[in-house]
C-alpha cells in the first residue's frame, strides 16, 4: 500500500500530520488506514491501542468519517469530524477541522464532542459567523442522516 500524509489543520491548536496507508483514490474521494500502537482518546473517549482507522475524505462535504476497530477488527465507533477545505493531491488530503466531532457508538449512541472547545473558540473569535453557520448545518446533516452515511462506506 502506497504511503499518503493526512494533514489537518485546526482553528484553536497546531496543524496535525499523520502518515497513513492508501487504499482507495479518486479526484474527489480519498480512503485512508492508520494504525495506532498507543492508547488515544476522543473527547472522553478511550481508544485502545492497537486500533485501525479507516478514513473517508471527499472535497466536496464538510466532514470526514472516521470508522475505527479493534485488534479482533471488531467496529469500535464512528467519529464524523466537522471540516472544510478537502484537498486532495496525489500524495495527501488536507483539511481546517472546525472543532466539532460527532461519535456513533456501536449501539447508535450519538455524542457531540468538543462543544465546549467549539465554545471557546467562538468566544475569541477564531471562527467567522459563516463557519459558524456551516458548522450547524453539518452537524444537523450528520445528525439526521448518520446511518445512510455510514453505511455508504465499507
Amino acid at each position: 500500500m502506497q504511503a499518503f500524509t493526512e494533514i489537518k489543520h485546526h482553528k484553536n491548536k497546531p496543524t496535525q500530520t499523520f502518515i497513513c496507508k492508501l487504499l482507495h483514490k479518486e479526484k474527489e474521494h480519498v480512503v485512508l488506514k492508520y494504525y495506532s500502537e498507543k492508547e488515544g482518546h476522543i473527547s472522553n473517549i478511550k481508544i485502545p491501542s492497537g486500533t485501525t482507522t479507516i478514513a473517508y475524505y471527499w472535497s466536496n462535504r464538510n466532514y470526514v468519517i472516521w470508522k475505527m476497530y479493534d485488534r479482533n477488527e471488531k467496529l469500535i465507533g464512528t467519529l464524523f469530524h466537522i471540516c472544510k477545505d478537502v484537498k486532495i493531491t496525489e500524495t495527501s488530503v488536507s483539511y481546517l477541522d472546525l472543532i466539532l466531532d460527532i461519535w456513533i457508538s456501536t449501539n447508535n449512541s450519538v455524542k457531540i464532542l468538543d462543544e465546549d472547545e467549539l465554545e471557546e473558540a467562538k468566544q475569541n473569535g477564531l471562527l467567522t459567523e459563516s463557519e459558524i453557520i456551516l458548522i450547524e448545518k453539518s452537524k444537523n446533516k450528520v445528525l439526521s442522516d448518520y446511518r445512510s452515511l455510514a453505511a455508504q462506506i465499507i
